[in-house]
């Protein structure tokens, strides 16, 4: 069959977007997965640590419960110092190893961050959510990794817990995240330490800028910058509840996207390669990509796709992607749905979750760029854990 001109320009639209984001979520990934040398995690049988935990809370209902959950864990060999910045004020009985500063104004989880890094005295320090629960064992895990010099922070594990099945697809993105972060570490360094449970040499860290929108990528970067790399400790497990429901969840990824585009905005590529040629083509393939290529590569698929579809008016070419167009609108379709009615399919849900993310990345860049981000972020409402 005889092409036009238009018909082989939409195809050369439709190879070029669904080959790039094959490059980078597939085949990247599947290089990771075949380069890099795992290591099974293990509990080391002494520890010796010194390290102060940050919780930055701000009206946050369950900051008791995440209290006691700190207090309740294994500390073996671990000399812990407790800091709570919150807006609360400190409780009558309050523990002599923690230390409460109260703020009477909300300026942002970045300052807030500052002012309690100003109480610590402690070689080692801990980032963890108000709204995350650590395994009794986490610390633990997460400060073995110190024992090597190279290290200067160690990210801990996240899991989304599912309180019902509507969160099918923010658990199948962390799972894939988990992945890719075992893979970056054993090629060579995580990317960005995960805010619920991350910890870092204090030496190392610097003040953040007041209006720092992701915290604990800065902090990451602030590592890598000073020739450290960051391991990762999928035992020392943070858990926390998922969104409760698709809008909260839109809130939380749409200002995580502003932030990564703050980030881009005042750390070039030509700044990571200058420091660490490693960091650099991992940053590029596992951030970068994501936050700047991978909508245009979405859109030019999709764009292409219906293109041809309107183009070709006979022949296998119309049928073949008239087939996998209606497949895949169906299918995003079919996942939102499963998300109002609550119904588990992770397979069928996996296509609309694909697309939610880069709905948000996109929305997100426009937040960012016409300055509607505040730093102070709104929460994101979250189902109770049990």
């Amino acid at each position: 069959m005889h092409m036009q001109i238009q018909e082989i320009i939409l195809l050369i639209v439709v190879l070029v977007g669904g080959i790039g984001l094959l490059i980078g979520y597939v085949f990247y990934p599947l290089f990771l997965l075949l380069s890099s040398k795992r290591r099974p995690p293990h509990l080391p049988a002494s520890l010796s640590a010194s390290a102060t935990l940050i919780i930055p809370a701000w009206k946050e209902r369950g900051l008791s419960k995440k209290i006691s959950n700190t207090l309740s864990l294994d500390r073996s060999g671990i000399d812990l110092k407790i800091i709570v910045i919150t807006d609360e004020y400190a409780p009558s009985s309050l523990s002599p190893e923690i230390t409460w500063i109260t703020e009477s104004t909300r300026v942002g989880k970045s300052v807030s961050i500052n002012r309690a890094m100003e109480q610590v005295k402690t070689p080692l320090v801990i980032f963890t959510d108000a709204n995350t629960f650590l395994k009794t064992d986490a610390l633990r895990h997460l400060l073995h990794p110190f024992t090597d010099q190279s290290v200067g922070a160690v990210s801990g594990e996240k899991r989304v817990h599912s309180v019902s099945s509507r969160s099918v697809g923010e658990q199948l993105y962390w799972r894939y995240e988990s992945f890719l972060k075992q893979s970056d570490a054993s090629s060579h360094s995580v990317i960005g330490g995960a805010g619920e449970l991350f910890a870092i040499r204090t030496l190392l860290f610097e003040s953040l800028p007041q209006d720092c929108l992701l915290d604990d990528l800065e902090i990451s970067w602030q590592v890598i910058r000073k020739g450290y790399r960051i391991a990762y400790a999928p035992s020392a497990i943070a858990t926390e509840s998922a969104a409760a429901d698709l809008h909260e969840e839109a809130k939380r990824k749409i200002r995580m996207a502003a932030g990564a585009y703050q980030f881009l905005d005042r750390h070039s590529l030509k700044d990571l390669f200058s420091v660490s040629l490693p960091y650099a083509i991992q940053f590029m393939f596992r951030k970068w990509f994501r936050w700047v290529l991978a909508p245009i590569f979405l859109f030019l698929l999709l764009l292409g796709m219906i293109g041809l579809i309107f183009f070709e008016t006979s022949g296998p070419l119309l049928t073949y992607f008239a087939w996998v167009l209606g497949g895949f609108w169906s299918s995003v379709l079919i996942g939102w749905g499963l998300q109002k009615v609550g119904v588990r399919i992770s397979w069928l849900e996996a296509p609309f979750y694909f697309l939610f993310m880069h709905y948000c990345q996109i929305k997100g860049w426009f937040r960012y760029r016409f300055g509607k981000q505040p730093s102070a972020w709104e929460k994101s409402e979250r189902a109770s854990l049990p």
